[in-house]
Order: C-alpha cells, then structure tokens, then sequence
C-alpha cells in the first residue's frame, strides 16, 4: 500500500539500485537515477518500459526528454530541495494516465560517484488507498490515453466507474440523464470500450478509483463550470 507514512524507505537520507532490491523488478515501481543536471545515469526496467524504450537509449537523456516542458519545470521545482537540504521528497501525479507516487532523495554518492538525485515512482491501483496527508499533487498533469476524454467526461467516467448509474451520474454533476448518456456514448467510442467492465478494470488499473470524488473534479476540470 502506498503511503506518506515513515517507514525504513523514506527515513533513508541517500539511495542507490541496491537500496531497493526487493522491488526494483516490480512493473509498478519505477526507478530512475539523475546527475545534478538531471541526466539519467540509471534506470530500472519497468521505468524504461513505460516510456517506450530501454535504459541503455534512456542513458544521458533529460527529464524534459520524457515529458512536456510546463511538466518538467514543475518537477524541477519541487525536487529541487532534495539536494539543498538532504531530505526525501514527496509528490502524487498523473502520469502516462495513471496515479503514482513519486518519492525523491538523494543519489547515494558513493554508489554512483556523483551527487543526484533518486526518484522512485509507485503506481496506485485497485481500491481507495489511505490519505496521504500533505504530499503534493503536482497540476501538470498526463492523463495518458484517457486525455482523449473533455473534463465532463472524465467526471462521468469516475462516477460510472464508482458504480453510479447514469440517473445518479446526472444528480451528482448536476446535469440531466440525456447529457450524461450522450457522454457515455462518447467515452465508449473514444476509448474503444465496448461495456462497463471495460471502463471499470481501465478506471481501477490507472488508480482513477483512488481519487474522492473532490480530488478528482480539481484534476480533471480546474475551471469546473465553463466546459460541457
């Protein structure tokens, strides 16, 4: 279950691959070692998997190589005290469509012969996890495939995915039953889903389902209100 909680990971004050060896082949833990610069000089498997590629073509690249530039200047900001002051970093994001929990300490610099920085990000999936306090959610997000969906529809497919039916959908975005079976019909079409147990396992495998119903209106639609 991923947590904000302390546990021995997160006291750690440097980190290398060998700090996390019981997990580094875990596909939903992704690892990656940048220099000062934030070069990657390291990543595991399941990192480079999810960006298409392999860690020996990753080897050199910029995080702004992976992501939008709005997105890597963000990251930039937040990580940007772990090397000031030694301490672990905390950030939740959207990534490649998913929640995940990115966690930032220090490059242990005897492993790698420089100073840097050690990101691990863990993906959250499955059913409602507990709050994770003041971590910061990070507002450039990237929904992945699902950023085929406008706002309204990511909203409905939240509540679908939650169980509601099209009547309660309506009632809980203040919208009628024939809005919100139109939108439906469009996320069916969009994303290829043929029933709800389709959305269902989509929703659950990309963590949507850990979201209360508050967080998830502020990802999707910070000017909730002006878009249909």
């Amino acid at each position: 279950m991923c947590s904000a909680a302390e546990t021995p990971m997160t006291l750690r004050t440097t980190m290398s691959p060998a700090s996390i060896a019981p997990i580094v082949d875990d596909p939903d833990v992704c690892a990656v070692a940048r220099d000062r610069e934030l070069r990657q000089v390291w990543c595991n498997e399941a990192y480079a998997r999810n960006m298409g590629s392999t860690p020996e073509a990753l080897q050199g690249t910029l995080l702004s190589a992976t992501m939008t530039e709005e997105q890597a200047k963000e990251r930039m900001s937040l990580m940007r005290h772990v090397l000031e002051d030694g301490s672990m970093h905390a950030h939740q994001q959207i990534w490649l469509g998913a929640r995940w929990l990115t966690r930032v300490w220090p490059l242990d610099p005897e492993y790698f012969g420089h100073e840097g920085y050690f990101i691990l990000i863990m993906r959250m999936t499955g059913t409602p996890r507990e709050d994770l306090g003041e971590v910061v959610f990070v507002q450039s997000h990237d929904l992945g495939k699902f950023g085929v969906l406008s706002p309204r529809e990511l909203e409905v497919m939240y509540y679908l995915a939650g169980g509601l039916s099209v009547s309660d959908v309506a009632s809980a975005i203040y919208r009628s039953e024939k809005t919100v079976g139109h939108h439906v019909e469009s996320i069916y079409k969009k994303m290829g889903y043929t029933n709800r147990a389709a959305l269902v396992h989509d929703a659950v495998e990309s963590g949507l389902v850990t979201f209360s119903s508050g967080e998830w209106s502020k990802v999707v639609d910070p000017n909730d209100g002006k878009q249909d």
